[in-house]
């Protein structure tokens, strides 16, 4: 019997109890959002209790520690994507786990967009007016990412090797944290996730110049693209999913990826991602598995282009 494997028996249905679904952020980020309402789905269709449990800090890798030790039988999930799945491995030295082997897909559930915001009492209406405002003040540009090679760390990171502006990341441990120094000033700007934000831009506390994907945002019609404002070939999406601990048996992951890509579908769940500021782009466990796998080669290059390295903790 391979190693870290559980037998399942024939009689037993699966999930014959409670569950849990582990975010390694703050309540109120896109990974909570989405973790919730993939919860709430599958505590409807299991007609089971299914917990989100926040477990924040050190840029989701304490949440992330909590679901590889958990028995790896599905009842333990792990709410995560290409910010806390795909880049952390490519960009830090000496995580205390291999997240690629300690945690394997189930499904993916979403995409969105970043958006650039800045304080709403900023001078600049346009990401021209903006660059030229930063170039002015001949110093570094402060912006806030939910970590070292999170998806607004790259945007961040991308925009100034399009633009020649000298940038320098303030990180946070989750994106309500950045959003407030945002609001208040504290901070220039951040490449938010759009889900995160959105609240905030439909109150009126923060003001958008772009959108880092290719395509406008039917949340943001009248907000261009970075494409639309002069930075040719700029284009960074993000995107959620659901994983298991290594070791979960494949019957299982198979159940629990049909299951939540059919529940992504159905128009309770999608209305919720949608009003919430996400694309629904759900995928099963061996397309998701596929789908891992050229984001790691794209985001491979990219990185390696950046240079962008750290090490954990620093």
């Amino acid at each position: 019997m391979a190693a870290g494997y559980v037998p399942v028996n024939a009689q037993e249905k699966f999930p014959s109890h409670g569950m849990r679904i582990v975010v390694g952020y703050p309540a109120g980020g896109v990974t909570d959002i989405a973790a919730r309402v993939v919860g709430e789905m599958l505590a409807k269709k299991y007609g089971q209790s299914v917990v989100v449990e926040n477990r924040p800090g050190a840029s989701g890798v304490i949440g992330q520690q909590v679901v590889a030790k958990a028995p790896p039988d599905g009842y333990v999930l792990s709410s995560g994507g290409l910010g806390g799945n795909v880049l952390p491995p490519l960009t830090v030295e000496g995580l205390p786990l291999d997240v690629l082997k300690a945690l394997v897909p189930v499904a993916l559930t979403s995409e969105f967009v970043n958006v650039l915001v800045v304080p709403r009492n900023h001078p600049a209406n346009t990401v021209g007016d903006f660059i030229k405002s930063v170039k002015a003040q001949n110093k570094p540009l402060l912006f806030g990412a939910n970590g070292i090679g999170s998806s607004a760390h790259l945007a961040g990171e991308f925009f100034g090797m399009r633009t020649g502006v000298k940038m320098e990341v303030v990180s946070y441990k989750g994106a309500s944290e950045i959003l407030v120094d945002v609001v208040n000033g504290g901070l220039q700007c951040t490449f938010a996730n759009l889900p995160s934000v959105l609240p905030l831009m439909r109150d009126g506390r923060i003001k958008a110049l772009a959108v880092t994907s290719n395509y406008r945002s039917k949340h943001l019609p009248d907000v261009p693209t970075m494409q639309e404002s002069g930075l040719p070939d700029f284009n960074v999406t993000s995107w959620l999913g659901i994983y298991a601990p290594a070791g979960t048996p494949r019957p299982i992951l198979e159940q629990l990826g049909r299951d939540i890509v059919e529940g992504m579908q159905q128009p309770e769940s999608r209305q919720r991602l949608e009003t919430a500021g996400f694309e629904v782009r759900p995928l099963g466990t061996a397309q998701f598995e596929e789908f891992t796998k050229q984001e790691l080669a794209k985001w491979g290059e990219v990185i390696q282009r950046l240079n962008i390295k750290q090490k954990f903790g620093s």
